[in-house]
């Protein structure tokens, strides 16, 4: 084997490592010395990843590569806290590495002792404000980086940077204890940690960055996540039923995706067939569950939109109509002006393009959206729609120039190349 294959073999076993490590370890690190050493324990988790890049290679891969990056960084851990307080940490500590799991499958027994979940309570806590414990959660535990939270709340990379800051800041002056809350603390919190797994599943099924279309190793995160909330009685909730379901409902629709040669396939274009049914009724599972009881979440109403499409068996034939009375009821539930952006798609098909352009104005008033790619791109279909080329034109370039996914702005460059007539 090259060293050149090698090296690309050792850099997307790190990737997943980080991905699905990074948060856990962090967090073991953290239970272990405590919340004021947030910002060292992240440094020397990265310094051991980075350390496995230059090594690895060059050696065999460990049969545990998670518990090497563990050790790695737990024995940097120590050595930098002796120099800083000239202590003397030692091993002896409650977690013990050779009983630690570092495997994919959750035991049962031991839901919501994940530690990776502690800390994702401990993130939101209520003495911050909701945006920090969403950007504190994302970075720390979910292992995206500033652009990519950016992204997720529609904020500038700036404003993320510094409330990133800030917020590990709070974290130490409340100092947040990382065991479990009592139950009527959890129950309080959990509304944001679904946020955040809303959050990191959507960044996995729709990149912001990069050239995938889909990130697996996100998606299957947030799916553990909210699988360890199902698992425990006080996260067994109509809301998290309904996430769980809304993200089977997508996950379903992901290999069809993308043709053979890489390229983006709009939902019109789909081979339906290739849609997993297995998926689907695992979604329908979670969603009958869901409405058991006469609560109602976002979550709840978007899963709902989502089984529509998977319903249908061809696009013209999805009820469009109760589509957008979804959104609709959505967005007089829970008012978002990203929510009244998707709203148009619907909208174009129940009313016409000329319906869904002016609410389209109306949003563009706001200005709120004016750095959001969507936009543009939504702009662009319906000018499309109404065969309005030149129109299209300038607003899928000014969409295609937000993107930095290189597969969306592919997808983007053809359309702009089609309606050019090149």
């Amino acid at each position: 084997m090259s060293e050149s294959i090698e090296n690309s073999s050792t850099e997307q076993i790190v990737d997943h490592l980080f991905r699905n490590e990074y948060g856990k370890i962090v967090s073991l690190l953290v239970s272990k010395y405590g919340p004021s050493h947030l910002t060292l324990a992240e440094d020397v988790v990265q310094e051991a990843m980075y350390k496995a890049m230059q090594t690895w290679p060059y050696k065999e891969v460990p049969a545990n590569p998670a518990g090497w990056i563990y050790r790695a960084a737990n024995n940097q851990m120590i050595d930098q806290l002796r120099r800083l307080s000239k202590q003397d940490y030692t091993e002896d500590s409650p977690f013990d590495l050779k009983e630690a799991s570092f495997e994919s499958d959750i035991n049962p027994d031991d839901v919501l002792k994940d530690e990776l979940l502690k800390m994702l309570f401990a993130c939101c806590h209520p003495q911050l404000n909701i945006e920090y414990q969403i950007i504190l959660a994302l970075k720390v535990l979910c292992g995206l980086g500033v652009k990519e939270i950016a992204a997720c709340l529609l904020k500038s990379e700036a404003a993320v940077a510094k409330s990133y800051t800030r917020s590990r800041q709070k974290l130490i002056e409340v100092n947040a204890s990382f065991e479990l809350p009592p139950a009527n603390e959890l129950k309080d919190r959990l509304s944001v940690v679904l946020k955040v797994i809303y959050l990191l599943f959507n960044e996995g099924y729709k990149p912001s960055s990069g050239e995938k279309i889909l990130n697996v190793d996100l998606c299957i995160e947030a799916l553990r996540l909210n699988k360890l909330l199902l698992d425990a009685e006080i996260g067994n909730l109509p809301e998290t039923n309904a996430l769980e379901a809304l993200m089977y409902f997508h996950l379903a629709r992901s290999e069809s995706r993308m043709s053979e040669g890489g390229f983006i396939i709009s939902l019109e274009d789909q081979d339906r067939s290739k849609w997993d049914q297995e998926m689907i009724q695992t979604g329908h599972y979670f969603l009958n569950k869901a409405v058991q009881q006469p609560v109602y979440s976002e979550y709840h109403i978007q899963a709902v939109i989502s089984s529509l499409h998977c319903a249908a068996k061809t696009f013209e034939e999805t009820n469009w109509k109760e589509i957008l009375g979804l959104y609709d009821a959505m967005i007089l539930r829970f008012p978002s002006v990203v929510a009244q952006l998707n709203r148009l798609v619907p909208l174009a098909q129940v009313e016409g393009w000329k319906v869904a352009m002016e609410e389209l104005k109306k949003i563009e008033e706001t200005g709120f959206l004016s750095n959001y790619y969507l936009l543009y791109l939504v702009k662009g279909h319906l000018y499309e729609a109404a065969n309005k080329k030149k129109e299209a034109l300038k607003a899928y370039k000014e969409g295609v120039d937000l993107l930095d996914n290189e597969l969306e702005k592919s997808y983007i460059a053809m359309k702009i190349q089609k309606l050019s007539g090149n």
